[in-house]
Formats: C-alpha cells, sequence, structure tokens
C-alpha cells in the first residue's frame, strides 16, 4: 500500500474530523505529565511538563494529518510518548552512572533504547487496545448523521441512497435477483487485500431496498458474518439544497467498534465523502485515503525489502 503526503486541505480536514481523537490522545499526557509535576516538581518541572505536553499535542496532530485510518495508532503513540518523557529524567541519571569520558556516548546508547523500547510498547498497545475493540457483546445502538448538499433531494437520494445496477465512487452494485437483494462491492483503500497485499481490499455485501419513496429510503444490509445493518436515509429540500439525514443500526458493533467509530467521527466522513462527490473536484474523506501506519513507514526504513526482478512478471 502506498503513502501518500496529503494536500493542506485534506491535512486541516483530517485534523478536524478527527478532532475527538486528537483531544483524547493529547488529554492522556497533559494529565499523567501535569499530575506529575505537581506530585513530585524535582521529577518532573511544571516547565518541562508543559513542553512535553505541548509537544506530544503536536506529534498527535502531525500523525492523523499523515495517518488518518490507524486511530488505535494515534492513541498508541500518545501513551508511549508520554512514557518515554516520564523515563526521561532517568535516562539521563543512568547515563551519569558511566565513567565521565563515556557518559555522552552512554546517554546516546540509553536515548535509543529509550527509544525502540517506546516503539515496542507503542506496538503491544495497539495490540491490546485493538483486542478490547473487538471484546464484549454484540450492542444495537442507532447512529446517526446529517449534512447539506448543494443538490435537488432526487439528485441526493441517487448519490447516498444505494441502488441496484450503479457506480458511486468506490461503490459497485449488481442487478437485483428474485428476492430483491443486489451485490455491493465496496473497495477499502485503506486496507490491503490480504491475498494479493499490493491492491486495496474489496469489501462484499448484498443489500434490500425495504421502502423507498421520493424523500425516503430504507435499506437492509446483509454483512459476510451475517450480521444485518439496516439503513434509514432522509432528503428534506431547503434553501440552496438538500439535507440528509442519516440512521444506522449496526449489526455486529460492540462497545469498543462504537467508541472508535464515535472518535474517528465515521458517520461524518462517510457522508462528506459523497458530498464531496456530488460538488466534484474534493478528495478529503478519510474512507478514500490510505492506510499506512506510522509503524509500517519506521519498519520499512529500518527493515527495508530488497527489490524482486521479476515482481512485474
Amino acid at each position: 500500500m502506498q503513502f501518500d503526503w496529503p494536500t493542506p486541505d485534506q491535512m486541516i480536514y483530517r485534523i478536524s474530523r478527527l478532532r475527538r481523537l486528537v483531544a483524547l490522545a493529547v488529554a492522556i499526557p497533559v494529565a499523567i505529565l501535569l499530575m506529575g509535576s505537581l506530585i513530585d516538581p524535582g521529577f518532573i518541572s511544571p516547565d518541562r511538563a508543559t513542553m512535553a505536553a505541548i509537544a506530544v499535542a503536536l506529534l498527535v496532530s502531525g500523525h492523523v494529518a499523515l495517518f488518518p485510518n490507524v486511530p488505535l495508532e494515534t492513541i498508541s503513540l500518545s501513551i508511549a510518548v508520554t512514557v518515554l518523557a516520564l523515563a526521561a529524567p532517568g535516562i539521563k541519571g543512568l547515563s551519569l552512572l558511566a565513567p565521565p569520558e563515556y557518559v555522552s556516548a552512554a546517554l546516546i546508547m540509553l536515548v535509543i533504547l529509550a527509544v525502540l523500547a517506546a516503539g515496542a510498547l507503542m506496538m503491544l498497545l495497539q495490540i491490546g487496545l485493538g483486542l478490547l475493540m473487538v471484546a464484549g457483546p454484540v450492542l444495537r445502538l442507532r447512529l446517526r448523521g446529517s449534512i447539506d448538499v448543494p443538490c435537488s433531494p432526487s439528485v441526493a437520494r441517487r448519490q447516498f441512497a444505494l441502488q441496484p445496477n450503479a457506480r458511486r465512487g468506490r461503490i459497485l452494485t449488481g442487478t437485483t435477483d428474485k428476492n430483491g437483494f443486489f451485490d455491493v462491492a465496496i473497495i477499502a483503500p485503506q486496507v490491503s487485500d490480504p491475498e494479493n497485499p499490493a491492491q486495496p481490499m474489496v469489501v462484499r455485501v448484498a443489500a434490500k431496498v425495504i421502502e423507498q419513496s421520493d424523500s425516503d429510503q430504507q435499506t437492509m444490509l446483509v454483512l459476510p458474518n451475517g450480521a444485518v445493518t439496516v439503513t434509514s436515509e432522509r432528503f428534506t429540500a431547503i434553501d440552496g439544497g438538500c439535507r440528509v439525514e442519516i440512521t444506522e443500526l449496526p449489526g455486529d458493533f460492540t462497545l469498543g467498534m462504537y467508541a472508535m467509530f464515535w472518535l474517528s467521527d465515521q458517520q461524518m466522513d462517510n457522508l462528506t465523502e459523497t458530498a464531496d462527490l456530488i460538488a466534484g473536484g474534493l478528495d478529503r474523506a478519510n474512507g478514500q485515503s490510505h492506510g499506512v501506519s506510522f509503524l509500517a513507514v519506521a519498519g520499512a526504513v529500518l527493515s527495508p525489502r530488497q527489490p524482486v526482478a521479476d515482481r512485474a512478471e
């Protein structure tokens, strides 16, 4: 999967869309560092804690701007960098145990080891958070969102609501069968196909229009795991365009999935993707962005693969 540098508009959009994730990832280190400075100013001074918190905030904002589709890594990065900041005074003190002529070299080696340890901690935290996200029973909670688009309700319904024999952006639908179901293929550019890592994954679901009118549509989606998701959409004419309101009832979400869906503001990102498609010329949504992570880039830099001569064959 190829990493793409974001445009200024994309960077602004990603930080604003992922504002809840950024707020959480910043709140964790700020609370820990400032609390540590209050408990023991000799361990970490308030000035140093404040500077460290600002640095982490900038780091987190930069991370979501470059890697918008790995929210668990953003949280893991925040925690790992906080641990590294708390360990900094101890690292410096440990280097002073070396002979005077080797203090500088010892400090450099300890800093390198600490950074590698922070990377390992970041990886373990990401795995642990991923397990927590899928743990627990399936809950049936409604997800709601709305957006205004500069078009008529009929145009909005053709673009937002799933219809058979249609193509919309990265979504392709098939022909309706005798039971009213039609296949839906969704390209997920942020996820690689396990059988062909150079290609994005194509997610396939079955859909059926339960009820529709000029201003409403209810659609049932049958996911590959057998879970059923129901989507209700309403299209209301307003001055200068149409208001699209969507309500979804997922069939396979755990509490952790709902939390991550809310932190990443996924519902509005999905609506923005289609709204940008109607407006034309815009390409901001995280759903259309790459899924490369910071750890993947670091791994490629630290352990590059040798080129394969017959890759094209």
